[in-house]
């Protein structure tokens, strides 16, 4: 299944965004940040107004799951439960979270193990919910964790491949090799994570065509996660050259 995340109509409402999506695929993601913080706004009845089915990305905005001060940690983590608490009200099956960033290089290794607890209280939130928490890779850059495939153990949580995160730490074939729940398409030249429509960049359609297979294989959907509406329709347009329903 094809789907399209709320960043490509950042500047729209919620209901707007959606609006937009469901006359292209059948799924929308909701980026829960801004304007489309439907965890927190009260608007959530918005969805019921649109034949798609969602998933949500949790906010990452004030969210650290990685903080190496333990009130922020759990300050975090509280917003991943309640984000999870709201998927399952909803009967909504994937939440995709972000494992976190540090100040530099020198605190990554308290930062991985503040991660390691945060992983853990996760793995009891999806237990009491249901709800199956996704954490996605990141790009290339000294502050973030989790970008390549040996970073963290997830337990019992699941994985986003974020292909684009990944081309920026050249590592997608390793990624590749991991069980996929959920996958972000968009595209970059390797250098800076752009979030292009897929085309624009240096991944390739050989690539493509083999996360689709994939994807299909894993029964997972294919989210353009674009900054434009004119990339996230390269992406979709693409994705469906590979065979992407």
């Amino acid at each position: 299944m094809i789907g399209i995340s709320t960043l490509a109509y950042s500047g729209k409402n919620l209901t707007e965004a959606l609006s937009e999506i469901e006359k292209r695929v059948s799924h929308a993601e909701i980026f829960s940040e801004g304007t489309h913080d439907v965890i927190h706004s009260g608007k959530d009845g918005i969805l019921s107004s649109f034949s798609l089915s969602y998933s949500i990305h949790a906010p990452t905005q004030d969210v650290n799951l990685a903080a190496v001060r333990e009130t922020i940690r759990k300050a975090g983590v509280e917003v991943i439960s309640e984000s999870a608490a709201f998927c399952m009200n909803r009967d909504i099956e994937i939440l995709v979270v972000h494992p976190g960033y540090t100040a530099g290089i020198e605190m990554l290794p308290p930062a991985y193990k503040s991660l390691e607890k945060s992983i853990s209280d996760l793995q009891r939130i999806k237990e009491e919910t249901g709800v199956r928490i996704c954490i996605e890779n990141m790009p290339n850059a000294e502050i973030y964790l989790f970008k390549s495939p040996e970073d963290i153990d997830l337990k019992d949580l699941e994985f986003v491949l974020d292909i684009g995160h990944a081309q920026t730490a050249n590592n997608l074939n390793e990624f590749l090799q991991k069980e996929i729940a959920h996958y972000h398409i968009h595209d970059n030249c390797g250098d800076f994570d752009s979030h292009l429509g897929f085309g624009d960049g240096v991944i390739g359609f050989p690539a493509l065509k083999q996360i689709v297979q994939k994807a299909k294989r894993e029964k997972a959907i294919l989210i353009a996660e674009n900054k434009t509406a004119e990339g996230a329709m390269k992406t979709v347009e693409a994705l469906k050259k590979a065979g992407a329903d």
